[in-house]
């Protein structure tokens, strides 16, 4: 089901911000008022790593006043909206994470510089339950907030393994998997059409943001399967 993504930014000290997805039509109301899920969240001085990241959210896209904290509000629909939503999550995911301003600087400055392609790969695996801890840790490690465990005769390495996105090959082959599913949900929904839906029908319908989480879930089922 497609989401719609709320920037919550208190100012007031301490400051506090948190990154939440809620389902577009919500059917219930434990669904309208609570979130499927949060990317990310932070309090604290280290937000302000990031605070020139929030600010030009609000600047570009629709606001709300509730009390001290500021909802900002992700226009629907718009890659790059979802991308400074899935940014700005790991950023906090990181800050809350982090346990001196060094790992912040470090954190931050890898997240805010990092490619979407990267931004979208870490935020599918820190939304995982089975491993987004793990993912945290890497992506800590990859980034230079914090260094490998030191390996001895008598110890193991404890820092987890992820591998990075290739890409050359990993993302050509979701997007061709997202096409591929966006297209079966379309022509699902739609028996009536004769003809294949473009692209840009099928991401103004949601379909294409639906085939993403389902291409991703599918390829981590598989790779997992392959280890085991």
């Amino acid at each position: 089901m497609p989401f719609k993504y709320i920037i919550k930014w208190r100012k007031t000290h301490p400051e506090k911000i948190s990154i939440e997805a809620y389902h577009r039509y919500p059917h219930t109301e434990e669904e309208k008022h609570k979130p499927a899920f949060t990317i990310g969240k932070a309090e604290g001085a280290g937000i302000l790593a990031i605070r020139h990241l929030l600010e030009k959210a609000a600047q570009k896209n629709p606001t709300k006043k509730h009390g001290n904290t500021l909802h900002i509000l992700l226009t629907e629909n718009d890659p790059a909206a979802y991308e400074t939503a899935y940014r700005i999550g790991l950023a906090a995911a990181l800050i809350n994470k982090a346990q001196t301003q060094q790992e912040i600087e470090k954190a931050t400055r890898y997240i805010l510089n990092t490619t979407p392609e990267e931004i979208w790969f870490w935020t599918s695996k820190l939304l995982d339950d089975e491993i987004n801890t793990k993912a945290l840790e890497a992506l800590s490690v990859l980034s230079g907030a914090t260094q490998n465990n030191h390996v001895t005769p008598t110890t193991k390495e404890t820092t987890p393994k992820i591998t990075q996105p290739q890409k050359g090959t990993f993302w050509p082959m979701v997007r061709q998997r997202m096409k591929e599913k966006a297209v079966q949900l379309y022509l699902k929904d739609h028996p009536e059409t004769q003809e294949t839906p473009a692209l840009k029908e099928l991401r103004k319908a949601g379909y294409m943001e639906i085939a993403k989480t389902m291409a991703l879930k599918e390829i981590q089922a598989e790779n997992r399967a392959k280890h085991l």
